[in-house]
């Protein structure tokens, strides 16, 4: 199985079990805020993956263009006006704006309904950036640990 795949399995088993820890502490009002503060912000990262990713995509290809055309080279200056419009890029799209809208769209929701909690929308946030961190973590060492594995030279 793919990465990918058993990624996915543990990411929801790891929510599955937070969210009946959430229901028997806060009864089905925490599960809705545990939920709501775990897959908004869930949003908000995979959002900003995505962009940085195609954002450095976008860099190599252009870098790799600079480097077969070494003829064309600017000066540097102290203010470079090319990392102002990367940043207004990396924070302006249009799947992370969006992502932001669901977050604060969704807590408002809650709000104006009167049925926010904080400790578990909180603890949903808590446990979405741990649990993606954490396999981030266990997912590179996964494929640190298979090149090692391909690399060494069988003795005879």
């Amino acid at each position: 199985m793919s990465c990918k795949y058993s990624c996915f399995l543990v990411f929801l088993f790891i929510n599955i079990i937070s969210a009946i820890l959430c229901v028997i502490f806060w009864e089905i009002i925490g599960l809705l805020n545990f939920e709501v503060g775990f897959f908004s912000f869930f949003l908000v990262l995979y959002s900003t993956y995505v962009s940085l990713k195609r954002k450095i995509k976008k860099e190599l290809a252009q870098a790799s263009a600079q480097a077969q055309d070494p003829e064309e080279k600017k000066p540097k200056t102290k203010f470079n006006f090319s990392n102002l419009i990367l940043g207004l890029e990396l924070s302006m799209g249009f799947f992370r704006i969006f992502a932001y809208i669901i977050l604060i769209g969704t807590l408002i929701l809650l709000i104006n309904k009167n049925i926010f909690m904080i400790i578990p929308y909180i603890i949903g946030i808590g446990v979405c950036l741990s649990s993606v961190t954490g396999l981030k973590y266990l997912s590179e060492a996964a494929n640190n640990t298979q090149n090692q594995n391909k690399t060494k030279i069988p003795s005879k």
